[in-house]
């Protein structure tokens, strides 16, 4: 591993083991306080304290021990200081989670959004400016120093006014550590579990496979990350109306929320993977050179694992939400203990082996949620919109796939982008997926004329009040 590989590798863990699993925690007591009603303040607090003091000994340790951890870890006792730079920086980014959290438990998406986009500008304008003026590997450490403490600064900026200052405050968020740590732990092991499951995964291609499948199978990975980015940003978007319903004990409201939710992010998802399945070989070709085109049928094999995104985005964070921090960690060991049992197709298929052995891990875990939450809450998607848009998604990749066929060069995946989404749309307005409800909501959320325009484009009846 290269050296700022491993030193990234230890900023990673810092920050998992300080955070504790209090991340989730709070993301969701602030909601379901704000659902309530009532204030939250003693919980982010609570959150905050505990993760300054954890990370400021886990740091201080680390600096104290860093010419060791040099040695050991970056084959050379002469860039202990790179340890030391490491370990201010774990600190200072140790705030950003909570403030994250914060934003994301009061609903202030769009707030979190603009603390995310400075947080990413800020941290690569520093290490464009400090790399550039030569400072090398050092410049990109200290470029992460200065960009998270800008970072921090923007967050605390736009939490401040969320966090309600009183006599009793500091009491309150102490007496509330120990119950917090209570049910954050089984999150921290999930996190932990997931977290040695990723490193592992690569070890594995090191162990299996020759060595240049590392980079290939690592480029493949980062294209499909993109894919799982995409359902993650949805399920964030329905984490803070699920922990307020949860709040305000409406459980029906949950359950509807489902299956409207799932309406939505079907018709996203399912064109978006069967899509990327198509276009593989395209993508992978175009956008990381020929040399990594082996890579494709690894990404087009996740791909197709990847539907099950469209449905578990809307179903993401309500175990926790529930309180069902315990199952939660038992759905991350049964998922790496099924991967191992899928071990020797890593042996048989190669790189193939391996990304099937992720998409049945990834297919378990949903299998596996939907069981756990239908004991505790109504678990229904929109079955008439299932059929349809997986019908439409695959007409559609299907009509890519043989215009590849008929010619194919990777220069041409935008033109094979619009194709698709020429034929998805067509399908969508042929099959009248939308109705009235979906331009309200358009509406409220894009503005009428927005909302208008859309329901033009595919067809909707706008006087059909009929709630489906």
């Amino acid at each position: 591993m290269g050296t700022l590989t491993v030193l990234t590798l230890i900023v990673s863990f810092i920050q998992l083991i300080s955070d504790f699993g209090l991340s989730q925690a709070l993301a969701k007591y602030v909601a379901e306080l704000k659902g309530r009603e009532e204030d939250f303040s003693a919980y982010f607090l609570s959150s905050l304290t505990f993760k300054i003091f954890a990370a400021l000994i886990i740091c201080l340790i680390l600096s104290l021990f860093s010419e060791d951890i040099s040695s050991l870890l970056l084959r050379s006792s002469s860039l202990h200081e790179l340890v030391r730079l490491i370990a201010i920086d774990a600190f200072i980014s140790a705030f950003i989670p909570a403030f994250n959290s914060l934003l994301l438990g009061a609903g202030l998406l769009k707030r979190m959004a603009a603390c995310n986009v400075a947080y990413t500008a800020a941290r690569w304008t520093a290490i464009a400016i400090l790399v550039y003026q030569g400072y090398g590997i050092y410049g990109t450490i200290i470029g992460w120093i200065i960009g998270d403490l800008l970072s921090v600064i923007i967050y605390a900026a736009a939490s401040a006014h969320l966090v309600k200052i009183s006599g009793n405050l500091l009491s309150n968020s102490t007496r509330l550590i120990p119950f917090l740590l209570r049910f954050s732990w089984p999150l921290l092991a999930a996190s932990m579990v997931s977290f040695l499951y990723m490193w592992y995964d690569q070890a594995l291609v090191i162990a299996f496979l020759p060595l240049e499948s590392v980079g290939i199978y690592n480029i493949s990975r980062k294209a499909f990350a993109v894919l799982a980015g995409i359902a993650n940003a949805l399920s964030q978007s329905l984490f803070p109306y699920y922990g307020m319903t949860y709040g305000r004990g409406d459980h029906k409201a949950i359950s509807a929320a489902i299956k409207k939710a799932s309406r939505y992010t079907m018709l996203i998802i399912f064109p978006l993977t069967l899509g990327l399945f198509s276009t593989a070989r395209a993508t992978i070709t175009l956008f990381a050179g020929q040399q990594y085109e082996p890579g494709w049928s690894v990404l087009a094999i996740m791909a197709i694992f990847g539907l099950t995104y469209g449905i578990s985005s809307v179903l993401t964070g309500l175990l926790v939400i529930y309180e069902k921090t315990k199952t939660v960690m038992l759905l991350n060991i049964l998922s790496v203990l099924f991967s191992l049992l899928l071990l020797p197709a890593v042996g048989m298929l190669g790189l193939n082996g391996l990304a099937f052995m992720k998409g049945a891990s990834l297919l378990l875990t949903f299998i596996m949620n939907i069981y756990f939450l239908s004991k505790i809450v109504k678990v229904e998607i929109d079955k008439e919109t299932f059929i349809k848009t997986v019908i439409s998604a695959a007409i559609m990749a299907a009509a890519v796939f043989f215009t590849q066929q008929v010619y194919y060069s990777k220069f041409f995946l935008p033109i094979y982008v619009l194709i698709g989404a020429a034929i998805y749309l067509a399908e969508i307005r042929i099959f009248k997926v939308l109705n009235s409800s979906d331009i309200h909501l358009f509406t409220q959320i894009l503005g009428k004329r927005t909302a208008v325009l859309i329901g033009k484009l595919m067809g909707c009846d706008q006087n059909d009040q009929s709630l489906d």
